[in-house]
């Protein structure tokens, strides 16, 4: 069990490093100096690539959690 665990947690640490690393900055930039800025709201509705990536962090944290606090507990 300790190992299936631990197993887990190496999976989801690289999951979680590999992710937060290519995923872009929310800083706007330089564009909002002039304007540019574009607002996106509604037209993804969570299927663009910066809301898959926030989904993958967030899940594979809570598992990566989750299995820490079950280790610990054994």
């Amino acid at each position: 069990m300790e190992t299936l665990l631990s197993v887990i947690i190496a999976i989801m640490s690289i999951v979680m490093i590999v992710t937060v690393a290519t995923t872009e900055s929310d800083q706007a930039g330089l564009g909002t100096l002039s304007g540019d800025e574009s607002s996106m709201w509604g037209e993804h509705k969570g299927t663009s690539k910066k809301e898959m990536q926030n989904k993958i962090i967030k899940i594979s944290s809570i598992i990566f959690g989750v299995a820490l606090v079950i280790l610990a507990a054994i």
